[in-house]
């Protein structure tokens, strides 16, 4: 079967870098659609997009029309802090994406690849105290294995913490309703202001998460469209990372070196709703069915592509 893709939150982070890796490698723009509720226009030109919530009928109309038959499904909320402090408002992504894969039984498509996340693991079990994004995450999954078949292929994808920019400065993460990690550090630095660390003064220990290039990512996403030929069951999860973590700690000693200043820092207990350790073995071997190389593996090379972007939007 031709792949005829769609990408829904294709002008997010993830999104617009698989959207530019599809378009440097087939010199063809791919469809999306996005309701830049937290995406960005300046991504538009790397693909066929259209301004849509995913669950409105318009949405079901355009697969129809487009003869889409694959979806990567990108569009969602992705901050466990921010649910933690705003559970509505994640509720109500959840209903609208169970909403949108409900109006897809009425469609063409077959292959299904959903974007969820490590954040449901605490070390190498599925963590007890899980925050409202990791258990919406989690919620999906049983749904969507519960709802698969051989017409309706599902792969997971639980990504790790994805950071990073083009080298070149020409594309990046932009978001102005969420904290990330780096570009928090990056403006406190500039703004010389102290950055808050997360710890747990019990384990006595910082937060450790397996940290991928976005570049690398969207490279997943890629190989895992062109390889559907080699996904014979009807679900499957697959557990992505660079199999190392580092600490938030080292992560901002790391991106003051780059920038030259001292890191200054504050302290504070990390809530229960948030892991210390996240796993990092895969369950489905992801490298049974793609060529899994990321590029970026070194923690200083991934933080120092985001000095021309970050000059550029800071």
């Amino acid at each position: 079967m031709k792949i005829n893709l769609l990408i829904t939150g294709g002008l997010g982070y993830i999104g617009s870098f698989t959207a530019k890796n599809i378009f440097a490698r087939n010199k063809k723009k791919t469809y999306i659609v996005d309701n830049l509720s937290r995406g960005n226009s300046f991504a538009k030109k790397y693909s066929n997009s259209k301004i849509l919530n995913v669950s409105e009928k318009k949405t079901q109309d355009f697969i129809k029309n487009k003869k889409i038959n694959t979806i990567l499904h990108l569009a969602a909320l992705t901050c466990v802090r921010e649910s933690i402090y705003n559970k509505d408002k994640y509720y109500k992504s959840f209903k609208s994406q169970k909403k949108f894969i409900k109006l897809l039984k009425k469609t063409d498509v077959r292959y299904f690849i959903f974007s969820s996340s490590l954040s449901v693991f605490e070390g190498s079990k599925i963590k007890k105290n899980l925050s409202p994004y990791s258990n919406y995450k989690l919620r999906m999954e049983k749904y969507l294995k519960k709802i698969s078949s051989k017409n309706f292929k599902v792969i997971v994808i639980r990504y790790p913490n994805i950071i990073g920019s083009d080298p070149s400065g020409k594309l990046g993460e932009k978001n102005n309703f969420i904290s990330r990690i780096v570009p928090f550090f990056y403006k406190n630095i500039l703004a010389k202001k102290k950055n808050l660390l997360f710890y747990d003064f019990k384990k006595r220990k910082f937060p450790q998460r397996s940290y991928m290039h976005v570049d690398d990512i969207s490279k997943i996403n890629i190989d895992v469209i062109n390889n559907f030929k080699r996904f014979n069951k009807n679900f499957y999860i697959f557990n992505v990372s660079n199999r190392k973590q580092y600490s938030n700690f080292q992560v901002l000693k790391e991106l003051s070196k780059l920038m030259n200043v001292n890191p200054n820092y504050e302290i504070k207990q990390i809530s229960k709703k948030e892991s210390i350790t996240q796993i990092y073995k895969s369950g489905d071997d992801i490298s049974k069915y793609i060529d899994y190389k990321p590029k970026y593996l070194n923690l200083k090379k991934i933080l120092k592509t985001n000095l021309k972007w970050f000059k550029k939007i800071y």
